[in-house]
């Protein structure tokens, strides 16, 4: 009907899909972390860059405390064309 249970044992210990699958999910794992490393150490340097290029554009349009309001003329107030006039 059945096996036994010795021959049971000896079946699973002479399986190797269990391992297979230990080995492929340490490796995604791994894969994974340097992912996750990568990821962190580009974001802190890209948001150095911008940062830097908020400034350098701060600094050139004179608002050096970061206000949200630009600094570029208004195209109608000097007689621009297709302002809705």
């Amino acid at each position: 009907m059945g096996m036994s249970l010795g021959a049971a044992a000896r079946a699973l210990r002479r399986s190797e899909s269990g391992v297979t699958s230990i080995e492929y999910a340490l490796l995604g794992s791994l894969i994974s972390i340097v992912i996750v490393a990568a990821v962190l150490a580009i974001g802190e340097t890209l948001t150095d860059t911008f940062e830097l290029i908020v400034d350098a554009f701060g600094s050139e349009s004179g608002t050096e405390d970061g206000d949200s309001d630009n600094n570029f003329p208004d195209p109608c107030e000097e007689g621009g064309t297709n302002c809705g006039n």
